[in-house]
């Protein structure tokens, strides 16, 4: 599958989330855990979601993910228990959005790196994954759309001396 790659600017956006260190094949278990308790907690501050959830990757290890389970809101909100709230700054962006199942998201994932450093750009930060639609909205695995969005700088070159 061909991915189209852009750059975008993000704006600053206020989080509710659950960060946790896991191992791989525990990793959907923490998502299906983590989505509904950050929206209870919404439920139950009277507080809507502000878009799509969206997990930020902060490190894939060898054995181990770093994984931020986060649902945008329009203001911060207090902190609860494991559930922090938190502003991400402003950023831009290399973007594609990824129409498949979620086992498949690795070609995602190889095209948006191999845009950047093809592309004069270097990562500046977690990659971030946005589910635009998924299981729960009666679709079938080959029609979710998820966003791919890896924070990016230009690449600085020293010049030789």
């Amino acid at each position: 599958m061909d991915h189209v790659i852009a750059t975008h600017h993000v704006e600053t956006q206020a989080i509710v989330s659950i960060r946790n260190r896991r191992k791989q094949h525990d990793l959907p278990g923490f998502l299906q855990a983590a989505f509904p308790k950050l929206f209870g907690r919404l439920r139950a501050l009277g507080v809507s979601p502000a878009g799509p959830p969206f997990v930020i990757y902060h490190e894939f290890g060898a054995d181990d993910i770093d994984a931020e389970v986060s649902v945008p809101i329009g203001e911060p909100v207090a902190a609860a228990s494991d559930i922090g709230s938190r502003v991400l700054p402003a950023t831009t962006v290399a973007r594609t959005v990824h129409v498949g199942p979620y086992e498949e998201l690795r070609d995602a994932y190889a095209a948006v790196t191999d845009w950047v450093r093809d592309h004069g750009f270097e990562g500046a930060g977690p990659i971030r994954e946005r589910y635009l639609n998924g299981p729960g909205d009666g679709v079938t695995p080959s029609a979710y759309r998820t966003e791919i969005d890896l924070p990016i700088v230009p690449l600085v070159v020293a010049a030789p001396v």
